[in-house]
C-alpha cells in the first residue's frame, strides 16, 4: 500500500491552521445562541445547542472545525498542493481532539474540584480549539499516512455527525446528555 509522505506546510498551511482556530471560537461562540435565535428550528438543532448539556455543546467546535478544514482544502488546497489525505485526516483530527478536550477538561474541573464557572466553560471552547488544531497541524506535519486512511478520516467526520444527529433526537439518560438547567434530554429540554 502506498504511503504518503509527511507534509512541509507552508507559511500560508500554518496560517490558516491558525485562522482556523480564530474561525472555530468565534463561530463556534456564536453557535451556542443560534437555535434559540432561529426560533428552535429543529433543522437547526442538528448543527446548534439544543440545551444545557455538555454533548450539545460539543456542537459548538465540531461543526465550525470541520467546515473550516474541508474549506480551506478548497481555497489553498492547490496554490499550497495539499496532501488530500493529510488534510482530511487533519480535518478529522482537530474537531475530535477539540472534543475530547473539552469533556476532559469539563469533568475535570466540575467533576473532580467541584468548580461550576461559565469563564471555564466558555474558556474549554478556546483551549480545545487551540489544541485540536495544533494537533491537526502535527498530524498533517509529521504522520506518514497509507493512501486509504481518508476513508477512514471521512468516516471519522460522518460517525460523529450521525451521532449528534441521532442524540439530539433520541439521547441516552445519562449524565453527558441531561441539560443541567432542566434535568431533561435532548430536544425535549
Amino acid at each position: 500500500m502506498k504511503k504518503y509522505q509527511a507534509q512541509t506546510p507552508g507559511r500560508r498551511v500554518v496560517f490558516s491552521v491558525f485562522i482556523g482556530f480564530v474561525f472555530i471560537s468565534l463561530i463556534g461562540g456564536m453557535f451556542h445562541f443560534i437555535y434559540d435565535w432561529s426560533g428552535h428550528l429543529t433543522i437547526v438543532g442538528i448543527f446548534a445547542p439544543v440545551n444545557e448539556s455538555l454533548w450539545e455543546h460539543l456542537k459548538m467546535p465540531f461543526f465550525p472545525a470541520v467546515i473550516w478544514w474541508i474549506g480551506s482544502y478548497f481555497v489553498i488546497g492547490k496554490k499550497e498542493k495539499l496532501s488530500s489525505v493529510h488534510w482530511l485526516t487533519a480535518a478529522a483530527i482537530a474537531p475530535v481532539t477539540c472534543l475530547l478536550f473539552i469533556m476532559t477538561f469539563y469533568y475535570l474541573y466540575t467533576g473532580a474540584f467541584g468548580i461550576h464557572t461559565l469563564f471555564l466553560d466558555a474558556s474549554s471552547l478556546f483551549i480545545g480549539a487551540a489544541v485540536g488544531q495544533t494537533a491537526a497541524l502535527h498530524i498533517y506535519r509529521y504522520s506518514r499516512l497509507p493512501a486509504g486512511f481518508i476513508y477512514i478520516a471521512g468516516a471519522i467526520i460522518l460517525i460523529v455527525l450521525a451521532s449528534f444527529i441521532a442524540f439530539t433526537y433520541f439521547p441516552p439518560h445519562i449524565p453527558l446528555f441531561m441539560d443541567s438547567l432542566t434535568g431533561k434530554y435532548g430536544l425535549q429540554a
